[in-house]
């Protein structure tokens, strides 16, 4: 599990490099699995079933304009976007083929891509 969350990190890393330019990206971050200590991520609902879109919500970023991104296994790359209030916010579809159990989302900052956000959610039948 350890090895899966690593490689969804450096997978997130790259694709934030890649939405937002060069960007100096800390050899920490493949190492330690834990940086969102400044993050807080939020999914609603977390009991999901396959299909349904939920709500993920993102504050702490050094500079929210900039946006964000989740990306998880069963849903497709979200862009997240500004609220008035300083968080970012964004909707995904859970994969409508998803089987029942756990997933995560990780969420990230473009102004923070060293740090790393993650939501547990659960699909049931």
């Amino acid at each position: 599990m350890r090895c899966s969350r690593t490689h969804s990190r450096i997978f997130i890393a790259a694709a934030l490099l890649a939405f937002a330019g060069p960007v100096a990206v800390s050899p920490a971050f493949a190492a330690s699995p834990a940086f969102a200590a400044s993050l807080v991520g939020t999914v609603s609902p977390a009991k999901v079933k396959a299909g349904q879109d939920v709500h993920l919500t993102l504050a702490g970023c050094s500079k929210p304009r900039e946006g964000g991104r989740a990306e998880g296994a069963l849903i497709e790359t979200v862009d997240l976007t500004l609220k008035v209030t300083g968080t970012l916010v964004g909707t995904a579809r859970i994969d409508p083929d998803a089987h029942t159990g756990e997933t995560q989302i990780h969420l990230a900052c473009v102004s923070d891509p060293d740090d790393v956000a993650t939501v547990d959610v659960t699909i049931t039948s």
